[in-house]
């Protein structure tokens, strides 16, 4: 699996995840093969050179829980179980991001025509809604400014969404973060005519084990300009800290 933080984007909007090595496999595309071809950083990689409070917590979160359920082993120096721990944690992370690329997969298919659990719920929720709109999904894209990505689902009437698995997912009290809000509005900003008002941006949490529990978090319209301002900030500091600006005559 290519890691996200791994996903750069052509000029025209084409995907680059992967290069052919000079020994003939297939490996993740890298910054010094990104200079070369001149490739745009993905949104998220962009927006992760800010910290995340919510993806950090739960990283604290798995690392306490292997450290409280994993048992010791005799003889086992303190160190050597902090490592297994460590390593612990780092497998229910690579587990929890399988099982919700799995379920964006599942999500995407079925807005090209193959059902699914996840789809329906999904669906239902945005029917509702959003009645009758025309959805385009799983849709890449470069931004002349220098950076591309992905979008989840969008509309052309302007509407945005972005799907994130979660946790024991509870639409009674739920917690969201500003960078969800920034990578809608980047998503927004790379395709989105100006002149056309702001955009609709919609956050959609899908429980990790049972999908068919939604919740739907919809931005404040007037906050998408601080959004892409915040955005457009975290690309400048990324653009001078790898020293490379893609975009930029």
């Amino acid at each position: 699996m290519i890691a996200e933080s791994t996903h750069w984007y052509d000029a025209d909007g084409k995907p680059r995840y992967t290069v052919t090595g000079k020994n003939g496999k297939e490996r993740a595309t890298t910054l010094r093969d990104a200079r070369a071809m001149n490739l745009y950083p993905s949104v998220t990689t962009i927006i992760k050179v800010a910290a995340a409070p919510g993806l950090e917590n739960w990283k604290i979160d798995q690392a306490l829980m292997a450290a409280l359920t994993l048992p010791r082993l005799e003889g086992e120096s303190l160190d050597d179980f902090m490592e297994r721990a460590k390593k612990d944690a780092k497998e229910q992370a690579i587990k929890a991001a399988e099982r919700g690329s799995a379920i964006h997969a599942d999500i995407e298919r079925g807005f090209k025509g193959i059902d699914s659990e996840a789809y329906r719920a999904v669906r239902a929720v945005l029917d509702e809604m959003f009645p009758g709109e025309e959805w385009i999904a799983e849709s890449s894209f470069s931004c002349a400014i220098g950076y591309g990505g992905k979008i989840d689902l969008y509309s052309k009437n302007g509407i945005f969404v972005d799907f994130k698995t979660k946790d024991n997912l509870d639409p009674e009290s739920l917690t969201v973060y500003d960078e969800q809000a920034m990578q809608l509005s980047a998503y927004a900003l790379g395709i989105w005519v100006r002149g056309l008002g702001n955009p609709v941006r919609v956050s959609v949490f899908i429980d990790r084990e049972d999908v068919s529990k939604v919740a739907v978090h919809a931005w404040d319209v007037e906050s998408h300009e601080k959004h892409c301002k915040m955005f457009l900030n975290l690309l400048s500091y990324w653009r001078m800290s790898k020293n490379y600006f893609p975009g930029v005559s």
